[in-house]
């Protein structure tokens, strides 16, 4: 399935070995896991955090679930060496608090890497997402967000995306330089 081929992509540029989820949801992303990883996962649905447990056990993955938000971490700064997000920032309304956070929480140096839906570049397609704005308020995403320009006034440096589908997926990746 493709959406596995890019949650494989996504885990094969993290470095480790403390790596934050973020927005583990019911584990989707646990099978590409690494055992030399130690990965702490959070989420703020408590029946997410459960079903995403169950999918870890057993596998040979160091994992710790956690319940807790993005916007404001339980997490000393400059905890982990990379954080991963799939299909969160384009479900909150203001994700600036959010990757203010994981930016604290990196070390100098770490690695963010998000699968992200994003607001799609083009006239054509800028106006089609508008149009389908309201049905994405619905399902609870902000598909029309630039996400990469987020990244950026968060202080990440070194933003860079890869576009993975229709110019509506996006691979994007960032560094922590302090």
């Amino acid at each position: 399935m493709l959406i596995q081929k890019w949650r494989r992509q996504l885990w094969e540029g993290v470095k480790g070995p403390r790596v934050l989820e973020a927005g583990v949801g019911t584990g989707l992303n646990i099978a590409h896991y690494s055992s030399e990883y130690h990965v702490t996962a959070i989420d703020l649905n408590e029946s997410f955090l459960w079903r995403a447990y169950r999918k870890a056990r057993g596998k040979p993955v160091k994992v710790e679930f956690i319940l807790a938000d993005v916007k404001n971490l339980p997490f000393p700064d400059h905890t982990f060496d990379s954080a991963v997000s799939t299909f969160l920032f384009c479900q909150l309304p203001d994700p600036m608090p959010g990757l203010k956070e994981i930016k604290r929480v990196l070390k100098p140096n770490g690695i963010l890497l998000m699968l992200e839906h994003v607001r799609p570049q083009g006239r054509l397609e800028g106006v089609i997402s508008s149009l389908s704005e309201p049905l994405y308020l619905i399902t609870g995403e902000q598909i029309a967000q630039n996400t990469e320009a987020f990244t950026s006034t968060a202080g990440f440096a070194n933003v860079t995306s890869e576009t993975l589908f229709g110019n509506m997926v996006k691979l994007i990746r960032a560094e922590n330089d302090k």
